[in-house]
């Protein structure tokens, strides 16, 4: 024990009276810390806590050293490794710490997959002493005897067994033989041991034991018998030994200084490469010294280390990856060579019909627009079809011209315009051509492409497979491949006569083709980035290329925060996941790192900060790709929060956004562009939105505009306005599209998937949206940035200009190059002169005229050009000389995105695409041509390859050549790689198409072109939003408010839409200075560049007047090119050009807009990943600065850390501080300072003012995670002797909260939680976010776990924290336990035990309540002490005490207690009336069903046909029709036939037997409304998960019944009739159950895994009584919050003993599915056969599912969810059938919203609204579909808004009113139950009750 206070005398003095400054300091400790400890209590040696005094202790805490999570796991990561992995190599025997072992057999030598390891005991009784064991041949040892443990089986010597299972690894544990019978068994592991006559080792080394260098390490793993050297060894033998050690190599054996051996024990070697010190060469050496197995280590430079990063010269330096530029053949060898390295069924595909035996066949090739394909054959192999002239003109002329290089096929596109057919062709759509010698026959347009098809592999997704496989055949997929060894898959479009398989139609393809990722053409080459995901393996990138860069001298090598080397010395802690990993279970790893770091680390305030930001930033691990095992990805993140907790919040959420386990978390990792989608994939799929929404709904503004002090700004309607809508998170999540992984590399953790999860994303360009995005306050993301037709001319040779060291790579990282660059030696560099002034710049010449690379270089002046840096308009990349390269990066500007003057581009030749360009931006090369010619050239005296030059400049090259820009067809004279964009003559229009919600796209138009870009040609769908000025333009036909596009201005498309011609219009924005700051803010929106940056005397002097700044062109006054400088409120100085710029349709000046910025440029290669960068870094700051951002985030930080309801005052000061960035001289003085912040949550009155202990409605609940580190850290738990660290096991599923175990994005509790109203804190209508977990089953499991702490240590003894089996006796045996609480104040003074007894009490009271221990609680405490101490003694009697403590309302509040004296009556024992039993039951499927893949379309007779549409919207997330379940026709529907989702066999069942109906396009409705009318009508917070599903549980939109649920009012109609009603939520509580006030007891909450006994062996007989005094009945102005804990927890323990009493005999005739959802149907099985006992005439119940927010993989995660669903239905009617009761009750499902129609770019769906919901049961009127289904899927149906998103016909009212009247609820009762009634006058809006139920 330790002894807390110590005097002069006795050795012992008593704390007789805590005085309040010690109360003082455990509060700040409370707030600043993981637990008060004593010895933060005597080390405060600051006086009197005042404000100022805290703030002292504030700003140690923030000077303290941080504690890194991953600094912690890896120092401690010392596992075994006996083969280099790609995360590192393994030590070498006579390195120093070099590890050594007395037995034989580790894990490593047990049985692996993939690789067998043989035993063998070699012994000749003829002529061996001893035995000699071997291991793969070698020898490892020998013995005198050795045989099986079980002495019926034989051992043979000199037989080779292979090792089976995992050995122990200690002399004499067990290792394991298989044997001839394929049975394994067991025997003693041997000592490692030499005799003088037995073999001896093959290699040996001597280990002397110099100054104690050989010590025991790991002890607790082996029983002492691991050693570790510290020193290295100075043996002959080590240098002829292998660097690297091998499985298979001879084993090196160790000879102790006694003569005794030691075995080697190898090591993973993990090397330093942080970000201050990163490794010197980037782990080349370790690489080549392994073979290339160990991957380079080298970090890729991001925002994180680019400062850092330093130039290696060593010959061995590696480069990071650069994997996504490598290029891979599509052929016969690759495909079949991608199927080897990833088991992946890759094939390109023949057969696909032109015209399919149904008739039915594919457009005419010379439909405008259409791609076309066909197929290149000898002419001899064809015969000509004959077609009219113009039509075979056309089309030779467009197969002749082609550009396409692929020798197999040739894809066209027949023009808009210039190319035309004749009439009598329409209809031909098979077509063979001869030109030449060669046959051109067209043929299906994907017809030869390469596809993924493993999808269709699997036993459910083909039908043919399942066939096969019951007729023992092959898979008719895999035998391409596996039997017959193809690169392609034949479509039996026509089979062979003697097939069985029947003919397979177009539409086949059409439904199906979407399901499979699509890699290019046969013949083509593919990117790997642009590979599927599964592909994308480090295994492919080696093989086809080196996955490693550069290697050499000059190469930019990289570290990464917390990077650090491991210590040997420390022993083996952790052990991480790589590809030879032999161990299992470590998903416990991650926590176990959060809890020894908050224990015990010094920096508990940035530890205590980092804990509640990941509440806000949260990570939910079951949404990873790597849930399970992995730690250091996990470790990493939350690093980010330790490290950043004092920092400020805009390196937060870039470095969290960037982070690619949020990525996963959140779904838009790899989302893509609707433009990448459609041109790569032929899909039209959408962004992500997951990311988009969170970021700024749970990270940055909430979702309602908020004042500084955090209430809600009110509309005129006194409505809370909303902070965004959906338009802007479509917008925003066009703009998180293009985040991709990094390589893997080495180093670190190995996750075995593709790229890794540590290092920051990477942006590809490709992938990324380019047309302009808004924001949430009116503008754009590219307002206040110049516009880059702005820079002064030359910029790269101007202030501000910044350079990128590349090293030796001479490609840029940032802009995008054709990847054959790489490998050109004949690549013209723009080398810059020996004189060049850049030149001098970035070489940076030390007093040797040595240069010093500097990683960036920012020009601070204006430099001069020299030779032919004077002809170039740009740069990329700079030859600086000595193989040394910089990369030019831009300076942040945007483009608009009309422009006048427009010209046309054509990239490469004509036949590839035609695009539009601003002639003032330096886009593309000249193309010369002589006059009359269309064969152009390239000016032979052009700069650099790759060069970019401007329109004039492109014409003065031209012109110097002798020749002159033209339209050309192609350029001769250059290699395919070198041609990029290349100026023409003509010129181009740029028009506006318009759909009906006033979204425009841009569409451009040369006047002639072949082939445009298909993101801007006439199709294409890539509408963003605009601000018009007034009216826009509408088609008649998609609006009954249509306008006939303008009134004639613009063309009516059939398609939808209007098609316009724009102008573009600049004006003067201001003629005289303006008023102020906000005027400039307000009326100006394009920024402008630092006018220093432009030549002498562009600009005069400068004028100040009313804090603006004025700069003038030289002689002018105010105009356009005016820039005003200004400083916003947040201290951010903008640059603004006095301009506007409007964009106005051709023939009606007043239909205009706004032109809107975009930082993306619409040419591919001009939309790098910097600008996406920039772009990104834009958007960011967008939330950071957002006016709600700081008041948002105080409240969180408020909640997390001091009181959940803070007062207006407190959270303003908060917010002050964050936006001032300074808080009693704590801060940096920046904006969004998190120092400054922190201080304020701590420091303020309301944080520190200690009487508001006793404010009734101040204060909050403890979470149960810091209940719990407040008890290990106050009493001291230290782990055992052998045991390294503290071990908290499963604690989520016990107590609902554990380190990085969210269920959802909302975290362990969500803020605005209020409890029902029948508590205090509810009536007072205050949120309680941490009793959303204030359940019975979690506080017995809390409460239990906490009390086998105090009595047995951490161990598993009656609900104990870890799974250790310890001693279950109360003695103060702590042997068998991890750890213990070794608190204890010293005692031995018998005579004084009631003063001791005082003191004890005090002091825990001080440690654990801060003091707040009530003086009735102390006094019961003190008492329960003193009666132990007789019998049972100090210790004992202080765990008593301990214990008692633990169930105070003090210590799971921050409140203080005043109790009346009266104990809290039991709850009722309920009796029933004799009315018969009815039940209903809620299941929410939490996260937002994707429920129109539940039920769809089939067979439809009418106007069309629904399945169709129903594919053509779905794309790849369709069910294929002939998987669908067909259910029995009804006739109310738009169908007369649907079918269900293939794993629905039960559903369908119920619904085809009169048990179960659908309720169709249902969902949480305010009003009947349409697409038109909703956002006015609706004043719900749409698709946000926490408000909807609040919304489907309360059915209360306006707040009528405050605090109520729907089943809730239900249950209290029924208990006003006399009823005795239950209420139960299964594991969570639930909204939907909370009633008024008065009328029920609250809900039970209970355990899906049943009723749990509370503190089974308790330590005195009276202690359940004592608990209930500790939480008696309290005074009204007690705390509400402490009145809530008492409550419930004598509400709990009752109900629990009854419900223990009750449910521990029953049981259930069906088999439930171990899953969570079938578990809680199980438990409401158990609840209904018990309601005899219960007295119950009817019960409530809510149960819940997760996991349906599907954003990516919606077919693989919906085919297992939905099968789960199944399956619990169909158990749960199964049980209630058996116990005689199905036709009394009633299961109705709800959801938050349904899924969009429409997928976005991860095969993902996103949030929606309307749904389709089953309710079921014995008395359901089954086989119906109530409500309507959407007759129109496309976004043109009137009830479609965008991608697909239902407007609900039908309300949840609709539902439970006809539920409430079969419950037996009366019609007077319905305006309670549901109080939105009126909001739904027709009457034939509602559905009567006898068509829902058999009444």
């Amino acid at each position: 024990f330790i002894a807390s206070y110590i005097d002069s005398d006795s050795g012992a003095r008593r704390l007789t009276e805590v005085d309040e400054e010690r109360k003082a300091v455990a509060r700040l400790m409370q707030h600043g810390t993981f637990g008060t400890t004593l010895s933060d209590l005597e080390g405060w040696t600051k006086g009197p806590v005042t404000k100022e005094s805290a703030a002292e202790w504030v700003k140690e805490q923030m000077n303290m050293t941080m504690t890194s999570h991953r600094e912690y796991f890896r120092t401690r990561t010392n596992p075994r490794l006996t083969n280099p992995v790609r995360i590192g190599r393994n030590n070498h025997p006579c390195s120093a710490n070099a590890r050594w072992r007395k037995f034989t057999f580790s894990r490593k030598d047990g049985e692996h997959a993939g690789f067998a390891q043989t035993f063998e005991a070699s012994y000749n009784e003829a002529v061996d002493h001893v035995i000699t064991v071997k291991l793969n041949g070698f020898v490892r040892t020998t013995v005198k005897a050795i045989g099986f443990e079980d002495i019926t089986k034989t051992f043979e010597f000199n037989k080779e067994y292979l090792m089976c299972h995992s050995p122990t690894e200690q002399v004499d544990g067990w290792f394991w033989l298989r044997l001839d019978d394929g049975s394994c068994t067991h025997l003693a592991n041997p000592l490692i041991q030499f005799f003088p006559e037995a073999t001896q080792p093959s290699y040996v080394v001597n280990i002397p034991n110099i100054s104690g260098s050989l010590q025991v390490i790991d002890a607790e793993h082996s029983d002492g018998q691991e050693l570790i050297n510290t020193v290295a060894l100075d043996d002959e033998l080590c240098d002829t030994l292998s660097d690297i050690t091998e499985q298979l190599d001879a084993p090196v054996h160790g000879m102790l200084d006694d003569g005794s051996f030691v075995l080697f024990d190898p090591r993973l070697v993990l090397q330093e490469n942080t970000v201050a010190n990163p490794e010197s060469d980037g782990g080349g050496l370790i690489k080549s010294m392994t073979g290339d197995v160990t991957k380079c280590a080298n970090v890729p430079r991001t925002f994180l280390n680019e400062d850092s990063c330093v130039l290696s010269n060593s010959a061995t330096a590696c480069s990071s990856s650069t994997a996504p530029d490598l290029l891979i053949d599509l052929n016969a060898e690759n495909l079949g060579l991608l199927h080897e390295l990833t088991g992946q069924y890759v094939y390109g595909i023949l057969g696909l019909p032109v015209v399919d035996k149904l008739g039915e066949q594919l457009e005419s090739p010379c439909t405008p627009g259409l791609r076309s394909r066909w197929e290149i054959k000898s002419a001899g192999e064809c015969t000509a079809t004959v077609l009219g002239t113009n039509t075979n003109a056309s089309l030779v002329e467009l197969l002749f011209e082609s550009s396409d290089s692929n020798n197999f096929i040739r894809d066209i596109n027949f023009p808009a315009s210039g190319f035309a057919c004749d009439s009598i062709d329409d209809a031909t759509a098979e077509v063979e051509i001869i030109i030449g010698n060669q046959c051109f026959k067209r043929v299906h347009p994907e017809h030869m492409s390469v596809f993924d098809f493993t999808y269709w592999t699997l036993d459910h997704t083909h039908p043919g497979n399942m066939i096969a496989m019951m007729e023992g055949e092959s898979n008719p997929i895999k035998k391409f491949r596996d039997e017959e060894g193809s690169a392609f898959l034949i479509f039996p479009s026509y089979p062979s006569a003697d097939s069985d398989v029947p003919p397979h139609p177009l539409e086949r393809w059409v439904t199906h083709g979407e399901k499979f990722p699509k890699l290019g053409r046969f013949g083509d080459t593919a990117l790997f980035v642009d590979l599927p995901n599964e592909m994308r393996t480090d295994e492919v990138a080696e093989h086809f290329g080196d996955s490693t860069g550069t290697t050499g001298s000059a190469v930019v090598t990289c570290g990464s925060p917390g990077e650090v080397a491991n210590d040997p010395t420390l022993g083996k802690y952790f052990i991480p996941v790589h590809e030879k990993g032999t161990d299992w279970g470590l998903r416990e790893q991650k926590g176990d790192v959060f809890f020894n770091v908050v224990l015990n680390a010094q920096d508990q305030l940035r530890q205590r900060v980092a804990f509640a930001l990941s509440q806000v930033l949260v990570v939910v691990d079951t949404a990873t790709a790597i849930v399970g095992d992995h730690t250091e990805a996990y470790v990493s993140y939350h690093d980010i929060l330790v490290r950043n907790a004092f920092g400020n919040y805009r390196d937060i959420l870039k470095q969290v956004s960037y982070n690619p386990l949020m990525a996963e978390n959140l779904s838009f990792i790899q989302s893509k562009s609707t433009a990448h989608m459609w041109e790569h994939q032929q899909k039209h799929a959408f962004a992500d939105e997951n990311f988009a929404r969170e970021i700024m709904q749970l990270f940055s503004t909430g979702l309602y505009m908020l004042n500084k002090d955090g209430s809600h700004k009110i509309d005129e309607n006194g409505e809370w306005i909303n902070a965004y809508t959906n338009d802007e998170i479509m917008s925003f999540a066009r703009l998180w599209t293009g985040f991709d992984y990094q390589e893997g590399r080495g180093n670190m953790e190995e996750n075995t998937w593709f790229g890794n999860r540590i290092d920051p994303m990477r942006i590809e360009a490709s992938w990324r949206d380019k047309f302009p995005k808004t924001d949430m306050t009116g503008g754009y993301i590219g307002d206040g940035y110049p516009l880059c037709v702005d820079l002064p001319d030359k910029m790269w040779l101007r202030r501000g200009a910044k350079y990128r060291l590349l090293g030796s790579k001479h490609t840029p990282e940032l802009m995008e190059d054709d990847p054959a660059y790489k490998n050109d030696l004949t690549m013209k560099h723009f080398v810059l002169e020996a004189g060049s002034n850049l030149k001098g710049a970035l070489c940076n010449a030390d007093s040797n005229g040595n240069c010093q690379y500097a990683m960036s270089v920012t020009l601070e002046s204006n430099l001069p050009c020299t030779g032919k840096e004077c002809e170039a308009d740009t740069a990329r990349v700079v030859d600086v000389g000595e193989g040394i390269y910089y990369e030019y990066i831009s300076p942040t500007c945007v483009e608009q995105a009309f422009y006048s003057n427009a010209k046309k581009i054509i990239f490469k030749d004509r036949m590839k695409d035609s695009s539009c360009a601003n002639p003032l931006l330096a886009y593309a090369s000249e193309a010369c041509c002589s006059t009359g010619d269309v064969a152009a050239y390239r000016n032979p005296e052009y700069v650099y390859d790759q060069e970019r030059v401007l329109f004039t400049t492109a014409g003065d090259r031209c012109v110097a050549m002798g020749k002159k820009l033209c339209d050309f067809n192609y350029i001769n004279d250059l290699d395919h790689h070198k041609k990029g964009y290349h100026w023409t003559s003509d010129s181009c229009k740029i028009q506006v198409k318009v759909d009906s919600a006033g979204q425009t796209a841009i569409v451009y138009k040369p006047n002639s072109y072949n082939h445009l870009h298909p993101h801007i040609d006439p199709n294409n769908r890539n509408y963003f939003k605009v601000y018009w000025d007034g009216e826009y333009p509408i088609n008649n036909d998609d609006s009954p408010d249509g306008n006939d596009c303008g009134n004639g201005a613009c063309t009516a498309l059939q398609t939808g839409g209007c098609l316009c011609d724009t102008s573009v219009f600049e004006s003067r924005v201001f003629s005289r200075m303006p008023s102020s700051v906000d005027e400039v803010l307000s009326k100006l929106t394009i920024g402008a560049y630092d006018t220093l940056a432009y030549d002498d005397g562009t600009y005069s002097e400068s004028v100040t007047e009313n804090d603006v700044t004025a700069y003038f062109k030289a002689g002018e006054g105010f105009t356009a090119d005016t820039v005003f400088e200004v400083t916003d409120k947040n201290r951010r100085s903008f640059r603004f050009k006095n301009s506007m710029e409007k964009v106005r349709v051709d023939g009606d000046s007043s239909l205009s807009f706004r032109n809107p910025p975009s930082f993306m440029s619409v040419l591919n290669t001009e939309s790098t990943a910097g600008k996406a960068a920039t772009e990104t870094d834009a958007a960011l700051d967008h939330y950071f600065y957002h006016d709600n951002t700081a008041p948002f985030l105080a409240l969180r930080m408020i909640q997390r850390m001091v009181t959940s309801n803070p007062s207006p005052r407190y959270i303003q000061a908060v917010a002050d501080a964050f936006t001032s960035g300074e808080y009693l001289g704590i801060g940096s003085g920046d904006y969004g300072d998190m120092a400054a912040m922190v201080a304020a949550v701590i420091l303020e009155p309301q944080a520190r003012d200690e009487t508001l202990d006793n404010d009734p409605f101040d204060g909050q609940f403890v979470e149960q995670l810091l209940q719990i580190t407040r008890l290990s850290r106050g009493l001291e738990l230290t782990p055992g002797d052998t045991v390294k660290l503290i071990y908290f096991d499963r604690l989520k599923d016990r107590i609902g909260q554990a380190p990085y175990e969210y269920d959802t994005v909302f975290s362990f509790f969500l803020p605005e939680y209020q409890p029902d109203g029948t508590t205090k804190v509810g009536q007072a209508t205050l949120v309680a976010p941490e009793a959303i977990a204030l359940d019975a089953p979690k506080t017995v499991e809390l409460m239990n776990g906490m009390f086998s702490m105090v009595k047995y240590g951490l161990n598993r003894c009656y609900g104990g924290f870890n799974h250790w089996h310890g001693s279950c006796y109360e003695d103060d045996d702590f042997s068998n336990s991890y750890a213990h609480l070794t608190h204890e104040m010293a005692w031995d003074q018998p005579e004084a035990g009631e003063i001791h007894a005082d003191a004890v009490v005090r002091e825990l009271s001080l440690i654990l309540t801060s003091g707040r221990l009530s003086p009735t609680n102390f006094d019961i405490i003190k008492s329960a002490y003193l009666e132990k101490l007789p019998t049972a003694g100090h210790a004992a009697a202080h765990r008593m005490a301990v214990q008692l403590l633990l169930t105070t309302p003090e210590f799971h509040t921050t409140q203080t207690t005043i109790s009346s004296g009266l104990a809290r009556p039991e709850p009722a024992q309920p009796v029933s009336s004799g009315v018969p039993y009815k039940a209903i039951v809620m299941v929410m499927l939490g996260g937002g069903a994707d429920s129109f893949n539940m039920l769809v379309p089939h067979t439809c007779t009418g106007a069309k046909d629904m399945y169709q549409e129903y594919n053509e919207v779905r794309l790849d997330v369709a069910l294929p029709k002939g998987d669908l379940i067909e259910l029995n026709d009804v006739s109310n529907q738009v169908c007369e036939k649907f079918g269900v989702h293939p794993q629905y066999e039960n559903v369908a069942s119920m619904f085809n037997s009169g048990d179960l109906s659908w309720f169709t396009n249902t969902g949480v409705l305010d009003k009947e409304t349409d697409k038109h009318n909703f956002w006015r009508d609706t004043v719900t917070q749409l698709f946000a998960h926490n408000w909807m599903q609040l919304a489907a549980q309360k059915v209360d939109p306006f707040k009528d019944a405050f605090g109520t649920g729907v089943l809730g009012r239900i249950r209290d109609a029924a208990t006003k009739q006399g009823r005795s009603v239950g209420g139960f939520a299964i594991d969570w509580s639930a909204a939907a159950t909370s009633g008024m006030p008065g009328v029920n007891p609250s809900a039970l909450i209970l355990s899906r895994n049943g009723v749990t006994q509370f503190n089974e062996r308790p330590s005195s007989d009276d202690m359940l009584y004592t608990i209930k005094l500790l939480n008696s009945d309290v005074k009204p102005e007690s705390g509400a919050f402490s009145d809530l804990w008492a409550d419930h927890l004598t509400t709990s323990l009752a109900n629990n003993q009854r419900l223990y009493d009750t449910l521990s005999v029953k049981t259930t005739a069906t088999e439930f599915p171990n899953e969570h959802l079938s578990r809680r149907l199980e438990m409401v099985a158990k609840m209904i056969d018990s309601r005899e006992e219960r007295g119950s005439d009817a019960d409530v119940f809510f149960a819940s599912k997760g996991g349906f927010d599907t954003h990516s993989n919606t077919l693989v995660n919906t085919d297992r969810l939905f099968g789960e669903l199944d399956e619990a239905y169909g158990a749960f009617r199964q049980e209630m059938e058996a116990k005689g009761i199905w036709d009394k009750v009633t299961l109705i499902t709800v959801s938050d919203f349904a899924r969009t129609l429409n997928p976005n770019g991860n095969a993902g769906v996103d949030h929606a609204w309307g749904g389709n919901y089953v309710m079921m049961g014995g008395a359901v009127k089954g086989g119906q579909i109530h409500g309507t289904y959407p007759d129109n899927l496309t976004d043109d149906g009137e009830r479609m808004l965008g991608r697909g998103r239902a407007i609900p016909t039908t309300g949840w009212e609709v539902v439970f009113k006809a539920t409430a009247e079969w419950f037996g609820c009366a019609a007077e009762d319905m305006p309670d139950i549901l109080p939105n009634m009126g909001s739904f006058p027709r009457a034939d809006y509602w559905i009567p009750v006898a068509d829902v139920f058999n009444i």
